[in-house]
Formats: structure tokens, C-alpha cells, sequence
């Protein structure tokens, strides 16, 4: 499945400030959906993360909120650009990455 890239507004984790940025979605070489945050500057954060043997849906990605990400996957979720779909999967020593689901309500 293809996603138009969005347009987006976020808190920067590193100043505290609103930013505009875009969510671009992509694939892994495996087949399940990337998910990149850029701004103004280029590339911000990577939001998702590819867990082999983790078998998702066409709209669905495993975050990444651990780290530099810490609080910003949580914030699209609020502004309902991703849907959490209650399963998680462990990334390595990250225990509970969740597994979340672009939302047909953006655009």
C-alpha cells in the first residue's frame, strides 16, 4: 500500500518548539512500511523500525519511541495521524514497541 507523504506539526524533542515537518512513508527491503519524519533542515527521526519475523499489515509499522523518539511517535498519535492497535514487539532490549496503523483519517 502507498501513502501520500503528510504534512505535519510537532513539538521538537531537542527545544520544546512547534515545528512543521512531513511524514514520508516507504518500505523496507522486506516489505513492511518505513516511516521517516523530516523538517525544515532534512531528515528528523526514523519512526518505525523493521523487526524481522513481525508479520503487519499493509498500513501498519512497528514505532520506534524509545531513545531520541522518545515522546514524538505519541504525539501523531494524539494528532491521529497513527492509530495504536494494542500489540507491541520487543526491538532488541526495547520491550512494548507498538505496533501502530496509518490512519485514513489524514489528508
Amino acid at each position: 500500500m502507498q501513502f501520500p507523504n503528510m504534512q505535519v506539526e510537532f513539538v521538537d524533542m531537542f527545544d520544546g518548539k512547534k515545528t512543521k515537518g512531513t511524514l514520508a512513508f516507504n518500505e523496507y527491503v522486506e516489505g513492511n512500511l518505513a516511516v521517516q519524519l523530516y523538517d525544515d533542515e532534512g531528515p528528523y527521526a526514523t519512526l518505525s523500525v523493521n523487526v524481522e519475523g513481525v508479520e503487519l499489515d499493509d498500513d501498519e509499522f512497528v514505532a520506534k519511541t524509545y531513545s531520541e523518539n522518545t515522546g514524538l511517535v505519541e504525539q501523531f498519535i494524539e494528532q491521529e495521524q497513527f492509530v495504536d492497535t494494542g500489540k507491541t514487539v520487543t526491538v532488541g532490549y526495547a520491550a512494548g514497541q507498538p505496533i501502530l496503523k496509518v490512519s485514513n483519517n489524514f489528508g
